[in-house]
């Protein structure tokens, strides 16, 4: 089924242990797990590669077991399909992954760029602070002159706080 959905040729292993080792030197978008395997259940195999070496993971189980199972590991971002696996059931859990996965990379994405912007509010306030020990300069006026230096550079506010910081540290 999954050939039919890419046009990249799937690797198929038989064992855990098997995809462990070819795991340590590649990653993969997608992996299924059909369990049981023959040396292990699969279930903590698809919580350990989940996010470090495969984007996505999908774990096929006996319907008689997926609801425990789908407990112990759903929160780490496992889908969970049940016995016999239609066309349709693969399908829309692939989507439903997919789907789950680009959600995770904007939430991602979001988050750097909140970290960046509150680093630079760091640099800037600890330039600021510097501003106001070394030039006598009131907040409002140590603000002001990094915003001034700034635009009058063509530079970030963060540069310009790092320069700061360099001649008062150092």
């Amino acid at each position: 089924m999954l050939a039919q959905t890419t046009e990249e040729e799937p690797v198929i292993v038989k064992t855990c242990g098997e995809a462990r080792r070819l795991l340590i030197d590649r990653s993969f978008d997608l992996c299924v797990v059909n369990a049981p395997l023959p040396d292990e259940t699969g279930f903590k195999f698809s919580t350990d590669v989940i996010g470090a070496k495969c984007n996505q993971v999908i774990l096929v189980l006996k319907q008689e077991i997926l609801a425990e199972v789908a407990d112990k590991v759903e929160d780490y971002g496992v889908f969970t399909v049940g016995k016999p696996l239609s066309k349709t059931t693969f399908w829309t859990a692939l989507k439903m992954a997919n789907a789950a996965y680009n959600r995770l990379n904007r939430v991602r994405d979001e988050n750097d760029r909140l970290k960046k912007k509150l680093d630079e509010l760091k640099l800037v306030s600890r330039a600021k602070i510097l501003l106001v020990e070394h030039e006598d300069l009131t907040e409002e006026e140590a603000h002001k002159k990094i915003e001034q230096e700034a635009m009058a550079s063509r530079v970030t506010r963060a540069e310009i706080a790092r320069s700061i910081i360099n001649v008062y540290e150092d």
